[in-house]
C-alpha cells in the first residue's frame, strides 16, 4: 500500500519539475532567494539559498549569493566563509567572490589588505574590469591618485561602457587639478548615465571644470580673472585658457539673450573642436578614446542632440527638448551603435 501511495503522489508532481536538471533547480531556488534579498528579507533569503545545498553542497552560485547577503547584513565572518568556498573551487563566480572578499576587507578598515587581495585576484584570473575598478577605488581612498587613475583607465579599456570608472577617473583627475583630463571622462559618463542621482553630481563636477577658473575681480566688478595652470607639463593649458575665455564670454551683453542650453552647446562645441586640433604625441586614454570620440561627435549631425541628452536632468528646457525629439535621440543611438 505504501508503494502505491508513493506512486500516486509521484503522478501528480508537475512533469516539468521531473525533467529539470540539478543546475536548473538550483537556479530556481537562488532566483527565489535573490527576490527575497532585494526585498531586504535577508534571513529568508539565506534560508532559501541553503536549500540549494540539498542538491549540491558545493554550489558556487549559492555560496556566492550567501556571501553577498551576509555582506549586506555586515555579517563579515559568514560572508568571508562563503566567499572562500567559491574561491577554493577556482571555477564559476571566482572573480565575484574575490570582489566580495575584497569589499569585506575594505569595509573592516583593511584597505591595504583589500588591495593585495585584488592584485592576487588579477594574477589568479584573466583579469576583469571590476577588479581594476575596485582597486582604483581603494587607491582613491588612500589618496594615491596616480595608481587610482591607472586602474580606472584599465577598467575602461576592458569595458568602455562602465560608467563608474569614467566618473571616478574624472574625480581623480579633478583632485589633481587637471581640468581637461577631468572634463572629458565627465562628458563620457553623462552620455552613459544622464538621468541618475550620480548625474547630478557629475554636472556639479562639469560646471566646476567649465567655470571654476573664472572669477570676478575683488575690486572691479567689470573685470574677470581667468586662472590657468602655466606648468610646462600641462599640455592642455591652451584649452584651459579657452575654457576660461568661453565662460567669461557667457557673461557679456552679447550672449545675455542666449539660453543656458545654447551657451553650453556653443562652449562645448568650441572645446571639442579645439581639442581635436591639438598635437599630442602621447598615446593615452585621452588621445585614443576621449578626444577622437568627441571629435567625431562634434563633426556629426548629432552633437546638439548629445548636448540636450546629457543636460536633461539639469535643465528643464533640455528635458522638454528630449521629450519632443525622440526621432533625433533614436538616430543618435543608431550612430553610436554603428561607431
Amino acid at each position: 500500500m505504501q508503494k502505491f501511495t508513493s506512486l500516486f503522489f509521484l503522478l501528480f508532481i508537475p512533469f516539468y519539475l521531473l525533467c529539470q536538471t540539478d543546475e536548473e533547480k538550483i537556479n530556481k531556488i537562488v532566483q527565489d532567494g535573490i527576490f527575497l534579498h532585494d526585498k531586504h528579507e535577508y534571513l529568508k533569503a539565506i534560508k532559501k539559498y541553503k536549500e540549494a545545498f540539498h542538491i549540491d553542497a558545493k554550489s558556487a552560485l549559492a555560496h556566492y549569493e550567501l556571501a553577498l547577503t551576509y555582506t549586506e547584513m555586515k555579517d563579515y565572518n559568514n560572508a568571508g566563509y562563503h566567499a572562500n568556498k567559491v574561491i577554493k573551487q577556482k571555477g564559476d563566480y571566482l572573480i565575484q567572490a574575490y570582489m566580495v572578499k575584497g569589499t569585506i576587507l575594505d569595509e573592516k578598515g583593511n584597505t591595504k589588505k583589500s588591495i593585495k587581495l585584488f592584485k592576487k585576484a588579477q594574477e589568479k584570473t584573466d583579469g576583469h574590469y571590476l577588479l581594476n575598478y575596485n582597486l582604483g577605488i581603494n587607491y582613491f581612498k588612500l589618496g594615491n591618485l596616480e595608481k587610482a587613475s591607472a586602474q580606472f583607465v584599465e577598467a575602461i579599456q576592458r569595458n568602455k561602457v562602465h560608467a563608474s570608472s569614467h566618473l571616478y577617473l574624472a574625480l581623480a583627475q579633478k583632485r589633481k587639478q587637471d581640468i581637461v583630463p577631468s572634463l572629458l571622462p565627465t562628458f563620457y559618463f553623462l552620455l552613459l548615465e544622464p538621468e541618475s542621482e550620480r548625474a547630478t553630481n557629475a554636472h556639479r563636477l562639469l560646471d566646476d571644470n567649465l567655470h571654476g577658473n573664472v572669477s570676478l575681480d575683488a575690486v572691479d566688478d567689470a573685470q574677470i580673472n581667468i586662472t590657468v595652470d602655466d606648468d610646462k607639463n600641462n599640455k592642455y593649458a591652451s584649452i584651459e585658457l579657452l575654457i576660461g575665455l568661453s565662460s567669461a564670454a557667457n557673461q557679456t551683453e552679447e550672449n545675455k539673450s542666449l539660453s543656458k542650453s545654447d551657451l553650453f552647446i556653443n562652449n562645448t562645441r568650441l572645446i571639442m573642436s579645439s581639442l581635436a586640433g591639438l598635437r599630442l604625441p602621447e598615446d593615452d586614454i585621452w588621445t585614443t578614446l576621449y578626444i577622437p570620440f568627441f571629435d567625431r561627435l562634434e563633426r556629426s549631425d548629432h552633437f546638439e542632440t548629445y548636448c540636450y541628452y546629457i543636460l536633461q536632468t539639469k535643465n528643464a528646457k533640455a528635458d522638454e527638448w528630449v521629450e519632443g525629439h525622440q526621432t533625433e535621440i533614436e538616430a543618435f543611438f543608431v550612430w553610436l551603435n554603428e561607431g
